[in-house]
């Protein structure tokens, strides 16, 4: 909510982020399992039914754009050290580095990057 009073000069209203988190992930599993429930095979002119490997493509196709983020998620927590919590609350925390100090709201508790004139190389993998 911080992030995005900043970009739009204001604090957006409690119900845009109940929405944000809550109904707008809702509708969409409700909008997707609907259309599960509710699937028949593609036809073409009530006469040509398509053939299996066509619809597998099908939902390949459109299933690859949905789950990417899911995997992801599973990847990075799969890969992560502690326990589930720890991981959780690890890959949600954002990671600011110096050239972020102006948009960081001054309340906020983030994690900073380290000086860039260290000597030494660190790795930071990016968050969720």
């Amino acid at each position: 909510m911080d992030d995005v009073a900043r970009m739009i000069g204001y604090q957006p209203l409690p119900y845009m982020k109940w929405c944000w988190s809550y109904i707008t992930p809702f509708v969409c599993v409700g909008v997707f399992l609907f259309h599960v429930v509710n699937y028949k095979p593609l036809t073409y002119n009530t006469v040509y039914t398509y053939p299996i490997w066509g619809e597998a493509v099908g939902w390949a196709l459109a299933l690859s754009s949905m789950l990417c983020i899911p995997l992801t998620v599973l990847y990075k927590l799969l890969r992560c050290k502690g326990s589930l919590r720890e991981r959780w609350q690890h890959l949600t925390t954002p990671v600011w580095g110096r050239h972020h100090l102006e948009y960081l709201a001054p309340e906020s508790e983030a994690k900073l990057l380290p000086a860039a004139e260290t000597k030494s190389t660190l790795l930071f993998e990016s968050v969720i």
